[in-house]
């Protein structure tokens, strides 16, 4: 019995030990923005953070102080600095960075680089969208996210997000907090 109640009180102060982690190492944002019937994200429209670059099996840290001209935010409170780099008939390529929420694997970065695809619509085949996204683990692993997705409605887009190496997969909402697409 004794052998049984030790490990369960491990298990306890491990647990409160993960959450109080996760409260103190929130990040605070400047602005607010509600998803339709959802909860509202805070933000901060002007970039001002450090992001890890993982290069050459070391992390540097980049300070990244800019203003953005397209900010996306995910069902899972993750939001997404963009500004536009190329801009042809068929397709749109951004660039930035983005800041996580929903990460919850210990250890990991609450910042990386973000790439978007915006596929434009075709007569056979309707607008999408890809983000190829990073984030650094303990400090020497590089994670790639990758969501996908469409338009839903005129005000909601819907796809699915995926972590390599842990090959992970699901269901994301994705919305227009600033800016805009052209």
């Amino acid at each position: 019995m004794k052998r049984f109640l030790s490990t369960r009180s491990i298990r306890y102060t491990a647990l409160g030990a993960l959450v109080l982690s996760l409260l103190l190492c929130g990040t605070v944002w400047a602005a607010t923005f509600t998803p339709p019937g959802g909860q509202a994200i805070t933000y901060d429209p002007r970039g001002n953070f450090v992001v890890p670059i993982l290069s050459g099996g070391t992390v540097t840290d980049r300070h990244v102080d800019q203003s953005f001209s397209l900010i996306l935010v995910n069902g899972y409170g993750d939001v997404y600095y963009l500004n536009l780099m190329r801009d042809r008939y068929n397709y749109q390529g951004y660039s930035g960075y983005c800041k996580y929420r929903g990460f919850a694997l210990s250890g990991c970065s609450t910042t990386g680089e973000v790439v978007m695809l915006r596929m434009k619509a075709t007569a056979v085949m309707p607008e999408h969208f890809s983000i190829v996204s990073t984030s650094v683990r303990w400090r020497s692993t590089l994670y790639i996210l990758n969501d996908v997705f469409r338009w839903l409605n005129s005000t909601t887009m819907c796809g699915y997000e995926n972590w390599y190496p842990n090959n992970m997969s699901c269901s994301v909402a994705m919305y227009i907090a600033e800016g805009g697409f052209n």
